[in-house]
């Protein structure tokens, strides 16, 4: 037991430290990101209000394709092509999403690729 607080006494101490060293303000960064998702899903719901089931599942299916082409381009512009690349910035976008919506199971590092 003492050896499990232990390590989570150094593990808190790095990332300590690694918030300093890259001074970095994570609680904003969460905070940014929160406000953005939820941007988009009032602006999906604002899209989708007062209708038919029928018409909300076609304008849902019909943001879900722009977001998703929206995220394929921005991949596309960051990576120039390259696969490695692009992979990279996807393994990024999910640690990211894991850092603003923590879900206690998955442990995170606060280090930046």
């Amino acid at each position: 037991m003492d050896n499990k607080k232990a390590r989570l006494t150094s593990s808190n101490k790095e990332d300590t430290e690694i918030k300093k060293e890259l001074g970095l303000d994570l609680s904003s960064e969460k905070k940014d990101l929160k406000d953005f998702q939820s941007a988009v899903a009032l602006s999906l719901l604002k899209y989708t209000a007062d209708l038919d089931d029928v018409y909300v599942e076609r304008r849902l299916a019909s943001a879900l394709l722009f977001l998703t082409h929206l995220s394929s381009e921005i991949t596309k512009g960051f990576a120039n092509g390259d696969e490695k690349i692009a992979s990279n910035l996807l393994a990024d976008a999910i640690i990211e999403c894991r850092r603003a919506y923590p879900d206690g199971k998955t442990k995170v590092s606060m280090k930046f690729h």
